[in-house]
C-alpha cells in the first residue's frame, strides 16, 4: 500500500498533474525553494516518512544527496498537494546512510 502511495505521486509529479498549497508556496518563497527543488525531491528523491493519522496519507521526501538540505511534505488526494516545503535542521534531522531520520527526543 505505502509503495502505491508513493509510485501515485511521483507519476502525478512527472506529469504536472500537482497543486501546492497556500502554506507551501508561502513557504517556497521564505525558505527560497524552487519548484524544481521540490519536483526533483518527489521524483529523483528518497521517501523518510510516510504519516497516515490524516485524512489523506502525507509523505515526507528528501532531495536527493548526501547531506539532504530539504525536504517535501504531500498529501496524497487527488491531484496531490504539496503542503509544506522544509530546510532541515540538524537539531530536529540527522542523516544515517544518506536518508534523513527524526532524532529521538533527549538526544
Amino acid at each position: 500500500m505505502k509503495r502505491l502511495v508513493i509510485k501515485y505521486i511521483q507519476e502525478c509529479f512527472k506529469k504536472d498533474m500537482f497543486t501546492l498549497s497556500a502554506h507551501a508556496l508561502q513557504r517556497m518563497k521564505e525558505r527560497k525553494i524552487t519548484l524544481e527543488e521540490i519536483k526533483d525531491c518527489i521524483i529523483k528523491g528518497e521517501t523518510i516518512e510516510i504519516q497516515d493519522f490524516f485524512k489523506d496519507v502525507h509523505v515526507l521526501f528528501q532531495e536527493s544527496s548526501d547531506r539532504p538540505g530539504i525536504y517535501v511534505v504531500v498529501a496524497a488526494c487527488n491531484p496531490p498537494m504539496v503542503v509544506t516545503v522544509c530546510r532541515t535542521k540538524d537539531e530536529i534531522w540527522e542523516v544515517c546512510n544518506g536518508i534523513l531520520k527524526r532524532r529521538k527526543k533527549g538526544k
